[in-house]
C-alpha cells in the first residue's frame, strides 16, 4: 500500500474519532446544563408551591387566631414537609417615656414554620409569610396582622392594631399540620394593669429579631411612614420607633390660662373675629372667651368680649366688664367694686356682691347669695340653693328664687317677687322697702337648680407642659434638617431679608434683624430653636396656604412694632410653642397674627398696645392697656402639632398575643 492510501486510512479514523468526541462532550454538555436548568425550575416551582402552602397556613391559623374557629388543618403536598421552629425570631414591643413603666409590653419568641425548597425558605412567621433565596434576601408574600391607620374613620386619631399570633408546639416535620387555639394576652389596654387609652406621651418602640428582619423593615416603612425604621444587620433586627403626641386641647378661647391672677388692664380688650368670614374690622364678634384652669384673681379695667370660665374660685375688681357669660367651679366675689356681667352668672358655690357693681343678667349658683357693703343692684333674676343676705343700700328689681332663707336689709328696694323654700326674715328694725307689686312666697318650692351643671361640670384647660416635645422636636431637627443651601446662617447672623421654603429648619436662635419670608407655597415650615426668640421692628410675613410652627427652647420677644402676618389675618397659621420656662412677651405696638402654645408657661404678657388676633394658651399674666388679643373662631377645633418630630404619631395601641398550638395530623 502506498504512502498515499496509508495517510488517507489514518485521516478518516482520526475523522471519525473527532465526530464521535465532540459528540459525546456536546452531549455531556447538554445534559450537564439541561440537569441545572431543570433543577432550577425544579426549584422554582418547589419554591412557588410552598408560598401557596404558606398563604394556606397563614389563612388557617388567622381564622384561628382571629376567634372564627377553635381549630384548622391543613394538607401541604408535594414531596418536602414543613418544620416548626417555635424559638424562630423574638419580638419586644415597649413604651418609653413620660407616664411609661415597667417591663416590656410583649417579650417573646414568635414561631415560624418553614418550608424549603432548594436554596429558597418560605416561612409564616408574625401573622405573615415571608421568603428567602440562596443569597439570603427576603421578601413578603403577604403581610402580618399589622394596621396602622392615621387621618381616617371617625376621629382620624394615629392607632396601630397588632394582633400578634405565636406558634408554638414541638418540633414538628410534616405535610400535614393542624392549628388549635390556645391562650389570648391582652398587652395594651390593659385595665387591671392601669394600662389605657388614648396615650398620653412618650414613645412605642416595636422591635424584631428574625431572619426575614429586612422584609419586616420594607414593610414597616411602607406602612407607616415612619422615619425612625433601623436595621441591625449584624443582629438580623428590625426597630420601628412610633411618638405618643402631646395631647393639645382645642384652641377655644381668646385666652386659656393657669395663671392665679390675669390683668387685663383699663382700655384691653379681648374679643373675636372669623378670618375664614374676612379681616378683624369686617368680623369682630363677642367670642373672645377667658378660661382659667384654678382660682383666679382678676384685676383690671379692661373688657372681655364674650364669656369668662373659671374652674376654681373667682375673686374680681378693678372695673372689668364681662358682656358674655361667668361660669365658675366654685365662689364668684364680685365685690371687687367694679364688675359688669352682662349676661349669666353660674357658679357651684355662693355668688357674692358689692363694691357698686350691677348684675344685670340672670344668676343661678348652688350656695349663698351674699351682698356686701357698697351697695348692690340686682336687675334680673336670682335661683341660689341656698341663703340670700342683704345689705343696707342694694336694691332687689329681679325675681329671687331660694333654697333656704332671704334675709332682707334697713331701706332694702325689693320689687321683684321672692319665692323662699324656706322664710322671709325680717328682723327687728329692719325696713326694707317692698313694692307694692312684689309678691313673697315662704315654705314655698326647692329651686331648680339644673344649670349649675355647666359649671360643675367645667374641666380644666389640657395645660400640661410641653417640654419633652419642644426638646425632642429640637434634637430631633438638630440631626436632620434642610439647613444646607438655606438663609439659616443669614438669620442666625442677623444679615437679613431672608426666605425659608417648606422644610425643616434647625437654628440656636431667630434674631434677623431684618424681614423674613416664609414660603409655604410647597408644604408647611418647621423651624427648630435652641434658644431665644427676638424680632424687634423686623416683620415676619407669611405666604402660601400651609402653616408655620416654631418650637424654641428659650424666651420669645415680639416688639417695637414688630409684626408677624399671615396670609389673609388668619389666626391658625403661625404657632409658636414654649416650653415651661420660656418667657412670651409681645409688646411696644406689635402685632401677631397666629397662636401661642406654651402650657404650663407662667408668663405671657401683652403690652403696651400690642396686638394679637389668635389665642394664648398658657400662663397669661397681663393684657395691659391699650392692647387687644382678638381670638380667631377657625381655631375652635384645631389642635397644635405635637408631636416630637421622632417618628409617626400613635395615639391608640392596641396589641395581642394570640398563641396557636401546631400539631401534626
Amino acid at each position: 500500500m502506498s504512502d498515499r492510501a496509508t495517510r488517507r486510512g489514518q485521516s478518516t479514523v482520526i475523522g471519525v474519532v473527532l465526530i464521535l468526541g465532540l459528540v459525546v462532550v456536546g452531549t455531556t454538555g447538554v445534559l450537564l446544563l439541561g440537569s441545572e436548568a431543570i433543577q432550577g425550575v425544579r426549584d422554582e416551582a418547589g419554591a412557588s408551591q410552598a408560598e401557596v402552602a404558606m398563604s394556606t397556613v397563614d389563612s388557617q391559623v388567622s381564622e384561628v387566631a382571629l376567634g372564627y374557629a377553635n381549630t384548622r388543618q391543613v394538607e401541604l403536598g408535594g414531596q418536602r414537609q414543613a418544620t416548626l421552629d417555635e424559638s424562630a425570631g423574638r419580638i419586644t414591643i415597649s413604651r418609653a417615656g413620660a407616664n411609661a413603666t415597667g417591663p416590656p409590653l410583649v417579650n417573646t419568641t414568635m414561631g415560624a414554620i418553614e418550608y424549603r425548597a432548594g436554596g429558597s425558605t418560605v416561612a409564616y412567621q408574625g401573622g405573615g409569610v415571608w421568603r428567602t433565596s440562596g443569597a439570603g434576601q427576603a421578601r413578603m408574600i403577604s403581610p402580618p396582622e399589622f394596621h396602622y391607620r392615621w387621618g381616617t374613620g371617625a376621629s382620624g386619631e394615629p392607632t396601630l392594631t397588632f394582633p400578634l399570633v405565636v406558634l408554638r408546639g414541638p418540633a414538628t416535620s410534616s405535610d400535614q399540620l393542624r392549628f388549635v387555639d390556645g391562650p389570648t394576652n391582652a398587652a395594651f389596654p390593659n385595665a387591671s394593669a392601669g394600662m389605657q387609652n388614648p396615650l398620653d406621651a412618650g414613645t412605642v418602640e416595636v422591635s424584631i429579631q428574625s431572619e426575614y428582619y429586612r422584609a419586616w423593615a420594607e414593610y414597616f416603612e411602607t406602612r407607616t411612614d415612619a422615619d425612625t425604621v433601623r436595621t441591625d444587620d449584624a443582629n438580623q433586627t428590625v426597630e420601628i420607633v412610633l411618638s405618643v403626641p402631646t395631647r393639645g386641647r382645642e384652641v377655644q378661647e381668646s385666652i386659656a390660662s393657669e395663671a392665679p391672677t390675669v390683668t387685663v388692664q383699663n382700655g384691653a380688650t379681648v374679643d373675636s373675629y372669623n378670618s375664614s368670614e374676612g379681616t378683624y374690622p369686617a368680623t369682630k364678634g363677642e367670642n373672645g372667651s377667658v378660661y382659667v384652669g384654678e382660682n383666679l384673681t382678676n384685676s383690671g379695667g379692661g373688657r372681655i368680649e364674650g364669656d369668662m370660665r373659671v374652674d376654681g374660685d373667682f375673686g374680681g375688681g378693678g372695673g372689668i366688664e364681662v358682656t358674655g357669660q361667668l361660669v365658675v367651679d366654685g365662689d364668684a366675689d364680685l365685690s371687687g367694686g367694679g364688675i359688669t356681667v352682662n349676661d349669666r352668672v353660674i357658679a357651684d358655690g355662693d355668688l357674692v356682691l358689692g363694691g357698686g357693681g350691677a348684675l344685670n343678667g340672670p344668676a343661678t349658683v348652688s350656695g349663698d347669695v351674699i351682698e356686701g357693703a357698697g351697695g348692690i343692684t340686682v336687675d334680673d333674676d336670682v335661683t341660689a340653693g341656698g341663703d340670700y343676705r342683704s345689705e343696707p343700700g342694694g336694691s332687689v328689681n329681679g325675681d329671687v328664687h331660694l333654697g333656704g332663707n332671704f334675709y332682707p336689709a334697713d331701706g332694702q328696694n325689693i320689687r321683684g317677687d321672692l319665692t323662699v323654700a324656706g322664710t322671709f326674715e325680717n328682723g327687728p328694725d329692719v325696713y326694707p322697702n317692698i313694692h307694692p307689686s312684689a309678691t313673697i312666697q315662704e315654705n314655698g318650692p326647692e329651686p331648680d337648680l339644673s344649670d349649675v351643671s355647666a359649671a360643675s361640670d367645667l374641666r380644666p384647660p389640657n395645660l400640661r407642659p410641653i417640654d419633652t416635645t419642644v426638646q425632642t422636636r429640637v434634637s430631633t431637627t438638630a440631626a436632620s434638617n434642610d439647613n444646607d443651601g438655606s438663609d439659616v446662617s443669614k438669620i442666625e447672623g442677623g444679615s437679613c431679608p431672608c426666605t425659608l421654603t417648606n422644610g425643616s429648619y434647625s437654628l440656636d436662635s431667630f434674631e434677623p434683624e431684618g424681614d423674613v419670608t416664609l414660603d409655604t407655597t410647597g408644604g408647611p415650615i418647621y423651624l427648630a430653636i435652641n434658644g431665644d426668640v427676638l424680632t424687634d421692628s423686623e416683620n415676619i410675613e407669611v405666604i402660601g396656604p400651609n402653616e408655620v410652627h416654631v418650637y424654641a427652647t428659650g424666651d420669645y420677644t415680639i416688639s417695637g412694632g414688630s409684626r408677624w402676618d399671615s396670609v389673609d389675618d388668619r389666626g391658625d397659621q403661625i404657632w409658636l410653642y414654649g416650653t415651661s420656662d420660656s418667657a412670651v412677651t409681645i409688646a411696644n405696638g406689635a402685632r401677631f397674627y397666629g397662636v401661642v402654645y406654651a402650657p404650663g408657661n407662667e408668663d405671657i404678657r401683652v403690652e403696651s398696645g400690642a396686638r394679637v388676633y389668635g389665642g394664648l394658651v398658657g400662663g397669661v399674666s397681663a393684657v395691659e392697656s391699650g392692647s387687644r388679643v382678638s381670638y380667631d373662631t377657625v381655631l375652635a377645633d384645631q389642635t397644635p402639632e405635637l408631636t416630637g418630630g421622632g417618628g409617626a404619631p400613635v395615639t391608640y395601641l392596641h396589641v395581642s398575643v394570640n398563641e396557636i398550638r401546631v400539631e401534626e395530623a
